[in-house]
């Protein structure tokens, strides 16, 4: 009879500890999508489009700094909206960018949203991005930009001749251009949760 009392305990105990996670889980993504929802209404996109990023780019390749090398059009498109940050580890403004790219990855990597860090620098400075990489916590994907992919990429974001970073473009599922900005913005993280999530709502 203990026995079977005892099961009988585990066994509620068990199916209420599956129902709480259960019931935080769908609480979670909830807020999540609630909070996307309100994002994506408080965006407002540029009025005049991006141009697009010329085609070109994609026939390039990147040298990851996990290893092995992926091409530029499997990295933007193919069902998921994508964040792409060109950037370096000498570049001060790209420095305060960092903390909100790292809560970007957090907040949407379940939400089929990516993002990719890209820097300018030379693949011989790998051990030196690397480094910087464990010290920021960066959590997303690092990539050596070649330089005509940045040119090309600067080009679309109205060919600044000094060609600055940071810059941060925000593709939809589609590999469409949604936005991008050049140089620091103060509501950086505003601007691209707002950006992501309009682009997560329509494509």
């Amino acid at each position: 009879m203990f026995h079977r009392s005892a099961s009988l305990i585990r066994a509620s105990f068990h199916l209420f500890l599956l129902l709480t996670v259960s019931f935080s889980l769908s609480c979670s993504g909830s807020v999540v999508d609630d909070e996307i929802n309100e994002a994506a209404k408080s965006y407002t996109p540029p009025n005049r489009a991006p141009g697009p990023v010329d085609s070109r780019a994609n026939s390039y390749d990147v040298k990851l700094l996990d290893g092995g090398n992926v091409s530029m059009s499997e990295i933007v498109g193919n069902n998921k909206v994508v964040l792409v940050n060109f950037w370096a580890t000498w570049c001060g403004p790209c420095r305060r960018e960092i903390p909100d790219l790292v809560a970007l990855q957090n907040k949407f990597k379940d939400r089929g949203v990516e993002v990719v860090g890209l820097t300018v620098e030379e693949p011989a400075l790998e051990d030196r991005v690397r480094a910087f990489a464990r010290q920021f916590s960066i959590n997303y994907r690092i990539g050596f930009s070649p330089e005509e992919v940045f040119l090309f990429y600067n080009r679309a974001n109205g060919f600044d001749p000094r060609a600055p970073i940071p810059q941060s473009f925000i593709f939809d599922k589609n590999g469409r251009l949604i936005d991008s900005v050049k140089g620091f913005r103060a509501d950086f993280r505003t601007w691209a949760e707002g950006a992501v999530s309009y682009a997560l709502k329509n494509s």
